[in-house]
């Protein structure tokens, strides 16, 4: 947990806080009574990974580093079961030795799995799933200390709702994920312009397991990526702690990167060239590895960030609106846009709810104001029937989201019932669910 002269900061310190306690539970009971007993809001912001404000509070932050680790496996139906804070670069580690591997992954390791799962967090795939909708079950701790397991047979109703809350329902300790044997990718990376890009997407989506591509807006070109399952041999994995390394040591392309993104706002006419050069570098060789590995790459220069599910056929519109209107109003951006492919879910407040979706991710330097760059997107958003992710910047109100979450009303009275006095809900949260 980031925490400086008892102030905690998110990963990329766009969101602060100043909590009245700290707590650090060792196990079921005493994360039990620390919940009941909490003095104010109660939150647990893990490793600080969203950008929104949904893990601060000026009352109780709760540090479940104790909850993490692989709990125990069941070959026969497919699940796996980790304590709710592990980390997303030790569930991998944890998974080969048995021989399985998770369906997909994102392209960052760094956050917990209640995390990603608490806010619909996701890879590309035209026929894979979040990270929620991949939830076989989960255990969960209320407001007023109880605890319960969550499954389709058992509290069926959160269930449905709870594996994408936010945590606004209580706090996870475990969470079994649906499993697969344990495989091997073979990454490739090109360059394609955008108007064969465009020509050809829908065939490169429906061709690979995965496919993304990365568009510098001034750049004349695109960098797609695909991963598909593969024989050829890999190396061994890393174990867990080489994991954790390997996504905290940038080199020396990343400081390149970083230095050009702190001259850019005072250096404009830089745009053009340096978002040709950044595509030009960004492609690696090709490569096969485990799953695990090959997934996600290592960030270590700060951002923030913000992102939208669109209906899956007006992606490729919605993107090209949004490279307009930044060449249009030369908005100041180091970073690219972000597009992938996911599969429609049955997950209440997902951003994938029974609608096939592709997300567009946009980017801004830490130390840069993002609100030209997002509040230009976001508008264009809104025309395209977006969604947010609910760990990036946005707008949305109550009663936007209403509108487009059809199961909304439905979590906020489910929300209500479990925790009438609102003791998960800080002040952000009391202003989308309260």
């Amino acid at each position: 947990m980031r925490l400086v002269r008892g102030k905690w900061y998110n990963w990329s310190c766009g969101v602060s806080c100043k909590p009245k306690a700290v707590l650090a539970p060792k196990n079921e009971v005493d994360l039990a009574a620390a919940i009941r007993t909490a003095d104010g809001t109660v939150r647990v912001p893990g490793t600080g990974h969203s950008f929104t404000p949904i893990a601060g509070t000026d009352g109780t932050l709760i540090d479940l580093s104790a909850f993490a680790g692989l709990k125990r496996v069941d070959r026969e139906a497919g699940t796996a079961t980790f304590a709710a804070a592990t980390p997303l670069w030790a569930v991998g580690p944890a998974l080969h030795p048995h021989g399985l591997g998770l369906k997909n992954m994102g392209d960052i390791d760094r956050q917990t799995l209640a995390g990603v799962v608490g806010t619909g967090t996701h890879g590309t795939g035209p026929t894979l799933k979040s990270f929620s909708a991949e939830v076989a079950g989960f255990r969960i701790i209320l407001a007023n200390g109880q605890v319960l397991n969550c499954s389709p047979t058992e509290n069926p109703e959160l269930f449905a709702a709870g594996r994408c809350s936010l945590g606004v329902f209580g706090v996870m300790t475990e969470i079994t994920m649906h499993a697969r044997p344990s495989y091997k990718l073979v990454e490739k990376n090109f360059l394609l312009p955008p108007e064969e890009l465009f020509a050809q997407l829908d065939t490169l989506i429906a061709s690979n397991r995965h496919f993304e591509f990365f568009w510098f807006p001034y750049a004349d070109r695109a960098v797609c990526k695909s991963l598909n399952e593969t024989d050829e041999p890999a190396p061994e994995p890393r174990p867990a702690d080489a994991m954790h390394m390997r996504g905290e040591k940038g080199g020396a392309d990343a400081r390149v990167f970083a230095a050009i993104n702190e001259m850019l706002p005072y250096a404009p006419f830089l745009l053009r060239p340096a978002h040709r050069l950044f595509s030009q570098l960004m492609p690696g060789p090709g490569r096969a590895r485990w799953s695990h590995e090959i997934f996600p790459s290592p960030r270590t220069i700060r951002f923030n960030e913000m992102e939208y599910a669109v209906p899956r056929e007006k992606g490729p519109e919605c993107l090209k609106d949004i490279v307009a209107a930044i060449r249009g109003k030369k908005i100041n951006t180091g970073f690219p846009i972000e597009y992938r492919t996911v599969a429609a879910d049955d997950v209440w407040l997902s951003p994938f709810y029974q609608r096939d979706s592709a997300t567009i991710a946009v980017h801004q330097y830490h130390r840069v104001d993002t609100a030209r760059l997002f509040e230009t997107c976001e508008a264009i958003f809104r025309r395209y029937e977006g969604r947010p992710h609910w760990g990036k910047r946005h707008t949305r109100t109550a009663s936007e989201l209403a509108q487009i979450y059809p199961q909304y009303d439905a979590f906020v009275a489910l929300r209500r019932r479990l925790d009438p006095g609102g003791k998960f809900l800080n002040n952000y949260l009391r202003s989308l669910f309260g």
